[in-house]
């Protein structure tokens, strides 16, 4: 199970395609103290309700390292909290943590932190500098790839993932991007669309294009033996391969997971985090609320959500692959509901998962899948 916990809504830089910049538009709130145990003992609750054997705590943000002191907070009452209750955890149990940042904070002693406590890092990183600093701006508007490339050395050594996003202004170039990514040494990246309800038909065109490369990268790297991942073009594959479906997949909601916002409020993922009142999808408040938030009617709609399929995806032969069907964070941060069906997301998916099938048609031709 994945806890996710925005420990700040304050942030150094101002991404141009940041989801947050109107859910978080004060960045000013924190995380305090008795938020962060709550929420901890919470998600313990949840783990050992439902049994599961292992527990990740990532720390979220705004942007997370601005809020070390929190981190290190959060990491202690965790493992004192699972030693206490070692009994009532299964035999093969596993306490995890994630961070998700920007990279412009990094130091040798938060590294070595890092490193110490295994701490797994995603690392928002768009490509090299002239391609990273398009949307990835301070907020005095200079990019900010120089403060990151110092450590890249040392986050390829930590085997860091990397994720990007990709935009209009991106799209040009992405294998390219993608390609350089790897050079730099590191196993493992995905990129995501920013989905802003203007990308053109030359623009998908464009993008189309740059998923066959990348495809045909990915099919590269396998053909040559390299173990990296390309979440972009290898969870498509993986889908049909194993003839599953996104939510059992790659959807922690599905598996019992929650984020909790600087507040205390508690929501089915990050895309809905938020400490803005009168926001939807709230599960309850860790402060007043306990395990029985997740039998409540917001939790009832998302099982609804999650057992039934979208009447517009009908007859689709992907949706099960689709994230304009299987995603409730995509569907909600681009229609503002868990059930609504974004044309842009909608066609978007028809282009990867077309290309995707070509590269597994040429996997199968040479008996192999992966």
């Amino acid at each position: 199970m994945n806890l996710l916990l925005s420990l700040t809504e304050k942030c150094n830089l101002r991404c141009k395609y940041c989801y947050y910049k109107t859910s978080q538009v004060d960045r000013k709130l924190e995380m305090n103290d008795e938020i962060l145990g709550k929420a901890i003992k919470l998600g313990l609750e949840r783990v050992i309700k439902l049994k599961h054997e292992f527990f990740n705590i990532t720390f979220f943000g705004g942007e997370p390292l601005l809020r070390m002191d929190a981190i290190q907070k959060g990491v202690n009452l965790a493992r004192s909290l699972v030693e206490f209750r070692r009994s009532e955890l299964p035999e093969r149990f596993e306490l995890r943590f994630a961070v998700n940042t920007n990279g412009t904070l990094f130091s040798d002693e938060i590294l070595d932190y890092f490193e110490k406590e295994k701490v797994q890092i995603y690392l928002s990183l768009d490509g090299p500098e002239n391609k990273h600093d398009i949307a990835r701006v301070k907020i005095d508007g200079s990019g900010c790839f120089k403060d990151i490339a110092p450590f890249i050395p040392r986050l390829v050594n930590m085997d860091a993932t990397v994720l990007s996003v990709v935009t209009r202004e991106h799209v040009r170039g992405l294998a390219d991007s993608v390609k350089w990514v790897f050079g730099q040494g590191f196993r493992g990246m995905s990129t995501a669309l920013n989905y802003d309800g203007k990308w053109t038909g030359e623009d998908l065109d464009a993008l189309a294009l740059e998923y066959q490369k990348m495809a045909m990268l990915w099919f590269d790297f396998r053909n040559a033996g390299k173990d990296l991942y390309l979440g972009t073009i290898q969870d498509k594959i993986t889908y049909a391969v194993l003839n599953t479906r996104l939510k059992d997949q790659s959807c922690s909601v599905s598996k019992g997971g929650f984020g909790v916002a600087a507040n205390g409020n508690v929501f089915p993922c990050s895309r809905f985090v938020t400490s803005a009142p009168g926001a939807k999808y709230v599960l309850g408040n860790v402060l007043s609320d306990g395990l029985e938030m997740f039998s409540g009617p917001v939790a009832k709609d998302l099982c609804h959500f999650y057992e039934s399929d979208k009447p517009e995806c009908k007859g689709c032969a992907i949706k099960y692959r689709c994230s304009a069907h299987e995603c409730s964070c995509t569907s909600f941060y681009t229609t503002g509901s868990i059930y609504g069906v974004s044309p842009e997301v909608c066609t978007h998916e028809r282009i990867l998962v077309a290309i995707c099938d070509e590269v597994l048609e040429k996997r199968r031709a040479q008996g192999e899948f992966f």
